[in-house]
């Protein structure tokens, strides 16, 4: 075994990657492009599975109706067994189909899910910006009634009183992760 550093590794491995990489770009491009618009996709299935269809029909000389029945239930893996494919091509049709939808279908899918997850991200500048003030505004007016009622209780049960539960609260606070804060940090990363 040939000693090397860890940093002439990881510069093989990276040379190693863009080589791949150039030699495999005329495949991954068009890959990368379907996967990445989900109107294309649909569009990509809704051909193989249709172009699968009558392929089938031609080779296993079926009616239009059995065939796209028959791309249904195979591009879906459900495989009823009411009509198969009996001839070499056939089967080899049914192989493209099953292997184009078990791997265009979830990626569909994913968009689908992707577009019902809300993600922060998705809020403007501006509107990230108007909530976290907005959030600091909240902040702002807890923070005058906290004063306000500390004066009130200090008035009732004296200064010391007062001083002493708030040491209490700020010892059960310091015990536990503060979430309020954890929120605002959370909203000040989005802003830079």
């Amino acid at each position: 075994m040939n000693p090397r550093s860890t940093a002439d590794g990881v510069d093989e491995l990276t040379a190693a990657d863009a080589a791949v990489a150039r030699r495999t770009r005329w495949f991954t491009r068009p890959v990368r492009r379907l996967v990445n618009a989900p109107h294309l996709l649909v569009l990509a299935i809704a051909a193989v599975w249709v172009a699968c269809s009558m392929l089938y029909a031609v080779i296993e000389r079926k009616g239009p109706v059995e065939s796209l029945w028959w791309g249904i239930v195979t591009g879906s893996t459900v495989g009823y067994g009411d009509y198969y494919p009996a001839s070499t091509a056939g089967r080899g049709v049914a192989s493209i189909l099953i292997v184009s939808m078990l791997v265009l279908v979830p990626i569909a899918i994913g968009h689908v899910i992707a577009n019902l997850v809300l993600d922060r991200n998705q809020f403007t500048h501006d509107e990230q910006l108007a909530l976290a003030a907005t959030i600091e505004a909240v902040h702002d007016r807890v923070d005058r009634m906290e004063h306000l009622l500390a004066a009130s209780l200090a008035e009732q049960h004296g200064s010391d009183w007062v001083r002493d539960r708030l040491a209490e609260f700020d010892q059960r606070e310091a015990d536990h992760t503060d979430i309020d804060d954890h929120m605002l940090r959370l909203f000040r990363s989005t802003e830079d």
